[in-house]
């Protein structure tokens, strides 16, 4: 249990971190999203994240 906690903080806070920055930075590139726009943005780089994090670690379980 104590996992899935710290693994829902880990997502949740890059999630957040994620959609701060894009509000953050994309001006200074002449783009200017939305929050729903940066939260949909967070939302499919949190996804692609996910999947890494999951076949790293089905990788090096494997070679141990």
């Amino acid at each position: 249990m104590r996992s899935l906690i710290e693994s829902c903080i880990d997502v949740g806070s890059g999630f957040l971190l994620a959609t701060f920055l894009q509000l953050l930075v994309f001006p200074f590139f002449d783009l200017y999203p939305t929050l729903t726009d940066s939260a949909g943005i967070a939302i499919v780089f949190t996804c692609v994240s996910i999947c890494r994090s999951w076949m790293w670690r089905l990788l090096f379980r494997r070679i141990k």
